[in-house]
């Protein structure tokens, strides 16, 4: 009877043992699965953290990087112009000898002058004279804001109405756009224009009649040699500008009389009956 008693002892604490031996290692085994994960969520973090970059290092990436690949000068100097651009001069290498977008797609609205820009990817590196667009192309691209805006005609790209300015020969030896190109070409595409210096109740009242108006500006708010820009709105003192150079510029609204000082010379649009 002893015996018996012994031998159920020692297997009561067999079981015992091997209960808590099984006990330990699945506690071992979940806190090793803890640590996996805790490590892969940590390196996944770290991945995320690595790829996430302030502008200021794409800006210095996309510069050495483009210097490194021996890009014109003045591609690259469009980086000091407007870090908007770091995209297309991120591509340049990959899109410069691609052809141009057919159209400009949905920016053309109904009854609205359209926001283009010179460096959007779709026409930017279209040559204009011995330049792209996206360097010097602000006229063409203002002229096909405006054609394409008052015709509604989406076909009407910077990029075309380039060639047309480049092929009719108004643009100079520097690739600045000639200022009889806003006066006359706007007739390929049925446009009437007349030139003058308006007083601001005039712009006002051109501008509340659906008539944009292309300026160009002398240095100040809106370029430190020469620019062309779009007036397309009026409102109790302020104008909306389509600038092709800036989004931020066109997304602000500016108090006409700051801004009236720098303009050299004004076109007002409308299309012929």
């Amino acid at each position: 009877m002893q015996r018996q008693i012994f031998l159920l002892s020692w297997l009561l604490v067999f079981l015992i043992v091997v209960l808590f031996c099984c006990h330990a290692q699945k506690k071992e085994e979940e806190l090793l699965a803890k640590q996996v994960v805790k490590a892969e969520s940590s390196r996944k973090a770290s991945k995320k953290t690595a790829e996430i970059e302030t502008d200021v290092q794409k800006l210095k990436r996309i510069r050495e990087d483009a210097v490194k690949k021996g890009y014109p000068a003045d591609v690259i100097e469009l980086l000091d112009k407007n870090t908007e651009t770091m995209d297309f001069v991120e591509h340049y290498a990959d899109k410069k000898d691609q052809p141009s977008a057919e159209t400009i797609g949905d920016d053309l609205q109904k009854g609205k002058i359209p926001n283009l820009y010179q460096y959007d990817e779709r026409w930017g590196y279209a040559p204009y004279g011995t330049s792209i667009v996206a360097i010097s192309g602000c006229g063409p691209t203002c002229m096909a804001m405006v054609a394409a805006g008052l015709t509604g005609d989406p076909s009407i790209t910077p990029a075309k109405v380039a060639a047309y300015g480049a092929e009719n020969y108004y643009v100079d030896e520097n690739n600045d756009t000639y200022w009889n190109f806003m006066k006359e070409a706007g007739e390929n595409w049925n446009l009437s224009c007349y030139d003058a210096q308006l007083t601001e109740e005039q712009v006002r009242d051109e501008l509340m009649e659906g008539k944009p108006i292309i300026c160009s500006m002398s240095p100040g708010d809106f370029t430190q040699n020469g620019h062309f820009i779009v007036l397309t709105g009026y409102d109790n003192g302020t104008v909306r500008v389509n600038d092709p150079f800036s989004k931020e510029r066109s997304s602000k609204d500016w108090v006409y009389a700051d801004i009236a000082g720098q303009i050299r010379a004004m076109w007002v649009y409308s299309i012929e009956d």
